[in-house]
């Protein structure tokens, strides 16, 4: 399972950052690809990145799914989800993914690619985690192993994240309390992206709107699906933006 207090919120501007170091390792490296394929879904962004940065306009995606839990060091496995069978043969290629944790996806997608006589392929991705058992040809950065909140599944992770909170210890949350809990874990989420994430899960029925006995807005776990924005009080919905952004990591 994920570790406690080993938690990375990533935001737009880091992951540009980031595609801009692959970017000039590949420069550097005098390789241009002809075509990018994405593995999907974490390496749609990533790799689209690298089309802006490298000037490619060939951008595929392959769709690989894994087995296992969410965040977790080992997953059982990974498999192709639809046939791929793209015009590759000839082609230079670059495999892009987001990060590489257990090295699953990229072996599982690249016997796919050889079968379609490429020139060549390299692979790449913005992290490497130091348990990989996959090395990437080119990767931004390498890294100890950690549950990375990419922005491009922020909500998705939040609901798995949360929903442990709430798990660990049941009742009705404020925000603010969502949000202590979350630091206690080492994780610093803006309230206003907090707040746009637990309405979510409450319009998707993961969580349930409520009202405090002291008039707070607050959450419980529970299954009914009482829309969100549109239903208790609404005001996390209301909660004013920040003037400016600071980068959180």
């Amino acid at each position: 399972m994920a570790e406690a207090n080993k938690f990375v919120l990533w935001n737009w501007d880091d992951m540009y950052e980031y595609s801009r170091v692959l970017a000039g390792k590949m420069r550097a490296d005098k390789f241009k690809p002809d075509a990018i394929v994405a593995i999907a879904r974490g390496g749609y962004v990533p790799a689209r990145n690298l089309c802006d940065q490298l000037g490619v306009t060939d951008l595929l995606s392959i769709k690989v799914d894994h087995w296992g839990i969410t965040a977790t060091r080992d997953q059982e496995g990974a498999r192709l989800r639809y046939p791929f069978t793209a015009k590759l043969a000839g082609k230079k290629v670059l495999l892009v993914d987001d990060i590489a944790d257990t090295g699953e996806s990229f072996r599982t997608a690249l016997p796919v690619l050889k079968a379609l006589k490429p020139a060549s392929i390299k692979t790449a991705s913005l992290f490497l985690l130091e348990n990989s058992k996959f090395v990437p040809d080119y990767f931004a950065s390498k890294r100890e192993w950690a549950w990375m909140v990419f922005p491009w599944n922020f909500t998705e992770d939040m609901a798995v994240i949360v929903g442990k909170l709430f798990e660990e210890k049941r009742g009705a949350k404020t925000l603010n309390q969502v949000s202590a809990a979350l630091l206690e874990k080492n994780l610093h989420v803006p309230k206003n992206k907090l707040a746009d994430a637990l309405n979510e899960l409450a319009a998707r029925g993961d969580l349930k709107e409520t009202v405090t006995d002291a008039n707070e807005h607050a959450w419980t776990k529970g299954g009914e699906k009482v829309g969100g924005k549109k239903a208790g009080t609404g005001r996390a919905a209301k909660l004013p933006r920040p003037r400016s952004r600071r980068k959180h990591r």
